[in-house]
């Protein structure tokens, strides 16, 4: 039961569809930034999720927390250690998850299935199509649309994090319902990495 919790609740609904993920490309690694996102999949309910970069760790790398949120509340929260030179799921090191009512747990990254990284001759082409006026929860913006393997992703340079501001596929949408360049913080409950929070999931 446990297993099928974390495969259910992690990495995060964001990189449900890898074509989506993809076209998100490397995250901007600013502390205390944040962007949140209305996550719709069909026939499934809606779920709010909010990115947070937190401090910066050393030899490239980052932590950062995605909280998955339904209209009854949190359902989790994970921190990822990530590489700055990768891009999501494929540049996660070390993830924690906290699931609603649990403690703190750190989940070996072999007891979990992420998207493969494309190979290069694999790798689907991004067409940019122009910019365009995007309208969003968080407001309207000119944003740079493009095309990728029948996703469609709009970005702009004032959205931090991936800059992403919309995107659609067959499999998921996602809109900017809220951000900051900065006043991010973790939800993780104080000295959760002491004791159990530094537990890993049972085998």
């Amino acid at each position: 039961m446990l297993l099928a919790l974390l495969l259910a609740a992690a990495p995060t609904p964001l990189f449900a569809d890898p074509r989506l993920a993809e076209a998100m490309g490397r995250i901007d690694p600013r502390p205390g930034a944040w962007a949140e996102y209305l996550v719709r999949v069909p026939g499934r309910e809606d779920l709010r999720v909010r990115a947070t970069v937190l401090a910066d760790a050393a030899d490239g790398r980052h932590w950062l927390e995605l909280i998955t949120a339904s209209a009854g509340g949190i359902v989790s929260a994970s921190r990822l250690l990530v590489r700055a030179d990768a891009s999501l799921p494929q540049g996660i090191e070390r993830m924690y998850l906290m699931l609603a009512g649990q403690q703190p747990i750190e989940v070996p990254l072999d007891r979990i299935k992420l998207p493969e990284a494309p190979q290069a001759r694999a790798r689907p082409s991004v067409a940019h199509v122009g910019t365009e006026r995007v309208r969003v929860p968080a407001g309207t913006f000119t944003a740079e649309a493009m095309r990728i393997a029948g996703a469609r992703v709009w970005r702009t340079a004032s959205v931090p994090l991936w800059g992403l501001v919309k995107a659609r596929s067959s499999r998921q949408s996602l809109e900017l319902v809220a951000f900051s360049m900065s006043g991010g913080h973790s939800v993780f409950p104080p000295g959760w990495d002491q004791g159990k929070g530094s537990d890993r999931a049972e085998q």
